[in-house]
């Protein structure tokens, strides 16, 4: 997963590098069985949903934090944007829901994570408070150990 958000961020770097503060906050991980190519699509679109809510203001901030607890693995990706309207949250993964004005989003980027994000036995929560940003957290399976005789 390390190498996978590493690889993301060379990908859309000329997107961030001039007003975008990214912060890696990685612990060590243990391998997850996913679709690599699945969750680089994941990581493009969290990303540039960051800076894209982050547009207008003249600096910003990405922490990328991955962690383990209870057998599973968490990446957190969380802005200091603009957040989003409360009464907005509960649809932002909708297919089709987008806070962007006409033209700039399909809003489809959020439905297509959460698919991903299922279809790998995984969960996605979205915490965010108007003028404060949004804090997305990612949790999946590890993979199985392999015992002797595997």
């Amino acid at each position: 997963l390390h190498r996978g958000l590493d690889s993301t961020l060379n990908v859309v770097w000329n997107e961030l590098k001039y007003d975008i503060e990214v912060v890696k906050e990685f612990q060590p991980l243990p391998p997850v069985l996913c679709n690599k190519g699945k969750m680089g699509q994941v990581f493009v679109n969290l990303l540039m949903n960051s800076r894209q809510a982050m547009f207008e203001t003249q600096s910003g901030k990405i922490t990328l934090r991955t962690y383990v607890q209870d057998e599973r693995v968490f990446m957190e990706f969380a802005d200091n944007g603009p957040g989003i309207k409360k009464e907005l949250l509960g649809k932002v993964m909708d297919p089709f829901f987008t806070t962007k004005e006409v033209g700039k989003g399909t809003g489809l980027g959020l439905s297509i994570v959460h698919r991903i994000i299922l279809d790998h036995e995984g969960h996605i929560q979205i915490q965010s408070e108007e003028g404060y940003g949004t804090k997305i957290t990612i949790d999946l399976p590890m993979a199985p150990m392999k015992t002797e005789g595997d």
